[in-house]
């Protein structure tokens, strides 16, 4: 089944930035972490594979975001693990979240059953900066 995921990042000097991922999955149903693993290691891979100038960016911190959006250089993975563990570690942390279907997920195990109308975003909101 092919499923698209959109990274919708807010507050960036730059403005909102959009990203997509279009996964295969081979299985309908699956949890949250396997979603999330599944769309790091699509990015990765696509990275390296020069599909992709960089990461969209949802579990890195502001710091990174930041720092990316101001120069040219875009966010580069590291190994995948690496940045699997990162993801659902920040997912855990609700350092941004995931809708599905307009449905706020709070949970990492939480099973979800995903078809190809299936509406998946991963949203980062950073904060505002100034006075």
């Amino acid at each position: 089944m092919q499923l698209t995921v959109t990274t919708i990042i807010f507050g960036l000097p730059t403005g909102q930035c959009t990203s997509r991922v279009c996964l295969t999955l081979p299985v309908a149903t699956l949890t949250v972490q396997e979603l999330i693993a599944r769309k790091v290691r699509q990015e990765v891979e696509e990275c390296l594979t020069h599909q992709r100038p960089g990461l969209s960016g949802e579990y890195l911190t502001p710091e990174e975001l930041l720092q990316a959006a101001g120069s040219a250089a875009s966010v580069m993975p590291g190994a995948v693990a690496d940045e699997v563990m990162r993801a659902q570690q920040a997912f855990a942390a609700r350092a941004y979240m995931i809708v599905v279907d307009n449905r706020r997920i709070w949970m990492p195990h939480e099973k979800l059953t995903l078809h190809a109308k299936t509406q998946v975003e991963f949203i980062k909101i950073l904060p505002l900066v100034g006075g």
